[in-house]
């Protein structure tokens, strides 16, 4: 990924919301939409009920028609990064699943591995806030 500029409204802009094991995750997806198209766009990406929810812009041609390549491409890309992050655990990146999440602010789902879920000492990923505009 080197030589490509860091462009707030991809993905590279998002991995500081997430936990390192989802970081990675959301590397690779940048690297196989930024193949598809290096001027693609996010919409948003935020923790969901223990997974992720990524939305990409859409894509129109030079004469302004709606790109359904495109679409359907990311779509296959983001679904299976969505699904991935289900069972990675954010913090390590080992297997996981969704687990409940609490602290004196309220409660949450993340997925996480046993020993990760295990290990209280770890501070607690708290949910996202989205990317500053530039």
């Amino acid at each position: 990924m080197t030589g490509t500029p860091l462009d707030h409204r991809q993905l590279l802009a998002w991995t500081d919301t997430v936990g390192p094991g989802w970081a990675a995750l959301l590397h690779a997806l940048h690297e196989r939409l930024f193949a598809l198209a290096p001027d693609y766009r996010i919409e948003t990406c935020e923790r969901s009920l223990g997974g992720l929810r990524i939305c990409v812009a859409d894509r129109f041609d030079a004469q302004g028609y709606f790109d359904g390549h495109w679409a359907d491409a990311a779509t296959v890309l983001t679904d299976a990064t969505e699904a991935a992050a289900g069972r990675t655990c954010e913090m390590c990146g080992a297997d996981g699943r969704p687990r409940f999440r609490g602290g004196p602010r309220g409660s949450w789902i993340t997925a996480l591995c046993d020993t990760c879920a295990a290990d209280h000492h770890r501070a607690p990923i708290r949910p996202q806030s989205s990317p500053s505009p530039r």
